[in-house]
Order: C-alpha cells, then sequence, then structure tokens
C-alpha cells in the first residue's frame, strides 16, 4: 500500500481519498502547441512593453508640446465695440497654422475681446505669400478689411465673410485687388473704396452695398486711395518724442547724455509745473495711430505724403516732397500719448546702455512711477485705442523676432499678454 498524504493511498489499484477530503483532478497532459503559443505571446509583450512605453512618450510629448508657432501681425489693426466692449480686430500673417489641410501661407482676421483676452473669432481671409491687409472700421454687425483680394466685409459675430472682392455689391468687376485701394472715413464713418474706373465709392459702416461718395469724402480720398501692390502704414508705425494729453499734460523725452542714449521722461501738468522726471535710455513714447482722412497724395511707389498740395503737378515727385518737407516742418498737431485715458504712459526703452533687449513700461501720468515692465523681442508695433479707453500694444513676445502678441494696458498700469492665433489643444500638434 503506498499512501499520499494530499491524494490518498492506492488500494488494489485505486485511489482512496481520506473522509471528508476533495477528489483533485488528475493533472492534464500538456499542449504542445499551446505552449509554444504561450510562450510566443510572452516573447511578444516582452518586446512591445518598451515599444509602446516609448510610444505613449513621445504622443504625450508631441501633444503637450505643440510645434513653434510663426506669425506676424501687421500694422493695420483697428478696435471696435461689439455688444459694448472693446474688440481688436488683429489681421495677420500665419506661416505655421497647425490643422490638416492648412496652407502653408495665409491672412487671417482675428476678432479679440480686450477684456479677457478671448479670441472670438479668427478667418482665413487667403492663402496668398506676402501681400498686404488691414483692418478697416466695423460694428457689431459686419467688420470691414482690406486686403489684396479687395474688400472684405465679415460677420461681426461669427468671422464668416459676406461678401469679397468683385463680390460686393455696388463695385462687382470693377473693385481694386490691393489693400492700399480702400480707407475709413472717419467724418461719416463710412469705408471708401477706390474702383478700376477712378471713382470713389463709401459704404457706410453696417451696410454692404457702396455707392457714390459725396464729394466731401471724394476729394479728401482721391489722391490717398491708389492700386499699388505696397500699403503705406509709416504713420501707424511711429515713435515720438513728445506727446500732449487732451488736457494738456505734456509729455517729453529729453536727452540728458546723448553719446550713451541716456534720456529722461518729463511729465509737465496742464499750468506748467514738472510732475516727474524718470531716467530711462534709448527711450521713445508711443502715441496712438489711429484711422484718419489724410489729406495727401500716394506715389506710385506706395508711399503717402502727407499735405495739402493744390496747384502742384501731381507728377512731379521732386515738388511734392519739397512741399511735403516744408509742410512737415511748420509743424503738426502734437501726438497722444497712449494709455493716458487710463492714467498711464506707455515708454519703450532698453534696460541698460550695454543691453540689446527692448522694454516696455507703464508709467504713471500722476506720479511717474514705473508701474509694470515687460520684455520684447523687438520694438513695439503700435498702440490701438478703443472706445471703452483700453489700450492694447501690438509687440514681439521675449523669443520672437517680429511682432506676435498683444500687451493690454489694464486698469492698474500692467501689461496683460494676450495670444493672437489661438488654435484649439486638439489641433496644436498637427502643425
Amino acid at each position: 500500500m503506498n499512501t499520499n498524504e494530499s491524494r490518498g493511498y492506492v488500494l488494489n489499484g485505486s485511489t482512496v481519498l481520506p473522509l471528508g477530503s476533495t477528489p483533485v483532478p488528475p493533472r492534464r497532459p500538456h499542449d504542445p502547441r499551446t505552449v509554444r503559443r504561450r510562450i510566443r505571446f510572452r516573447f511578444l509583450g516582452f518586446l512591445l512593453t518598451p515599444v509602446l512605453l516609448g510610444a505613449a512618450i513621445f504622443i504625450g510629448t508631441w501633444m503637450l508640446s505643440p510645434p513653434t508657432r510663426d506669425l506676424e501681425i501687421l500694422p493695420g489693426a483697428a478696435v471696435i465695440s461689439i455688444d459694448e466692449q472693446d474688440v481688436a480686430i488683429v489681421v495677420y500673417a500665419d506661416d505655421s497654422r497647425p490643422g490638416i489641410g492648412e496652407p502653408m501661407f495665409q491672412h487671417r482676421a482675428a476678432a479679440i475681446r480686450l477684456s479677457d483676452g478671448e479670441t472670438l473669432w479668427d478667418q482665413r481671409l487667403n492663402d496668398d505669400l506676402g501681400g498686404e491687409a488691414m483692418a478697416l472700421a466695423g460694428d457689431s454687425t459686419l467688420v470691414y478689411v482690406a486686403s489684396d483680394e479687395g474688400l472684405v466685409i465679415l460677420d461681426a459675430a461669427t468671422g464668416n465673410i459676406r461678401a469679397e472682392g468683385t463680390g460686393v455689391s455696388g463695385i462687382g468687376s470693377d473693385a481694386v485687388l490691393a489693400a492700399s485701394a480702400y480707407g475709413y472715413d472717419l467724418e461719416t464713418n463710412a469705408v471708401v473704396a477706390l474702383t478700376g474706373s477712378g471713382a470713389v465709392l463709401q459704404i457706410p459702416v453696417g451696410t454692404q452695398t457702396a455707392t457714390a461718395a459725396d464729394p466731401d469724402v471724394a476729394s479728401r480720398w482721391r489722391g490717398a486711395l491708389s492700386a499699388s501692390a505696397f500699403l503705406d502704414t509709416a504713420a501707424l508705425t511711429t515713435r515720438v518724442d513728445a506727446a500732449t494729453g487732451p488736457d494738456g499734460t505734456k509729455v517729453e523725452i529729453e536727452s540728458i547724455a546723448e553719446a550713451v542714449s541716456r534720456d529722461a521722461l518729463v511729465i509737465t501738468s496742464p499750468d506748467g509745473r514738472t510732475v516727474s522726471r524718470t531716467e530711462l535710455v534709448g527711450a521713445e513714447i508711443i502715441p496712438l495711430t489711429g484711422p484718419s482722412s489724410r489729406q495727401g497724395v500716394m506715389l506710385e511707389t506706395g508711399q503717402f505724403l502727407e499735405g495739402d498740395f493744390d496747384g502742384i503737378d501731381l507728377d512731379d515727385v521732386e515738388a511734392l516732397l519739397e512741399a511735403a518737407s516744408a509742410q512737415a516742418s511748420a509743424g503738426s498737431a502734437p501726438a497722444t500719448p497712449a494709455g493716458f485715458a487710463s492714467g498711464y504712459v506707455l515708454v519703450q526703452h532698453r534696460e541698460s546702455v550695454n543691453a540689446e533687449r527692448m522694454l516696455l513700461s507703464s508709467v504713471s501720468v500722476a506720479t511717474g512711477e514705473i508701474v509694470d515692465t515687460v520684455e520684447m523681442g523687438t520694438d513695439a508695433l503700435r498702440a490701438v485705442t478703443g472706445s471703452s479707453g483700453t489700450t492694447a500694444v501690438i509687440a514681439a513676445a521675449p523669443e520672437s523676432w517680429q511682432p506676435d502678441s498683444l500687451r493690454v494696458l489694464d486698469a492698474d498700469g500692467s501689461l496683460r499678454p494676450v495670444e493672437v492665433g489661438q488654435v484649439p489643444w486638439w489641433v496644436a500638434p498637427f502643425g
């Protein structure tokens, strides 16, 4: 008799189990195919685990670190009022738009609410390489943008294109496909357009149909509009050494040591009292620049000469330049410092004599104190202000070499960054 503690004992060839025990099922013979299959699965798992882990790390990094954007904000921005809030209409060139099927080169217009930086819409205008575009005007219903595809009229709520180019009612096939052929007449609150036949038309803001311009409007704009491929934006991107607030407060840059670009920002009250004197390096005042019905003439080069040129042959470029220079020397209306309505002056300067990086600072008009300073990759492009008094500066991020973001001046004097060209997070990796 052979006994076994776990299996009982064998008696006359039969297995006898202890009382109350559970029979143990006989062990099944191993199937060679099953064994080989298990070995294969374990081997594949051993090989694939690091591959899958690496892929997960790569995808996670790809999703969380989208490619670097390459966009440039153009000078022609405007601030309009939508639902009683200041909304910046920003036009920009984008050479790195993420997304499947997106053109490599394109011009876009984006509506950005300045109070919180939210992008309300972002619409592609065209897929041209180079070219010009400028936001002209708008209201709560329509937005008007001049481009090298002609005038573009967009829905203010959605950004959808209502009409463009030869499809604009009242212009049709007579449309000039150049951004320089369109402007905004401040006095009549109307968009003006030069047609291929030489006529000047106007479109009241909020409407979509062009009609013949009033005689005064046509006279103001006939020499300023052209079919030139070049859009003169020099008047929008200027920086000044002196500016005057609406109440008569003067803001001036005085040179202390010209050889080392050391300056003083001097703020003088309307009664002539010096409020403050702040020393800076390479300082320039950023003025408010916006739409204006400028009197002048557009040269074939795309340069706009501002002034009164009655009695001068418009084909005599030398005479025009001499007259423009003489009128400029006679003086012009002082610039208004950007941010003044909020109690600040915006100044561009350098950190020190030996520093190359450019800084943007908000300076209190009341005390001359520098409230906030941010770094820029290059010169500030321009400042725009809405009817509610919100001011935004088109500037370059510290790591950028061209203007690609906004800096909004808040009530406390801080310069809040606002991104332009935002895309949803699930689109960003597809760059």
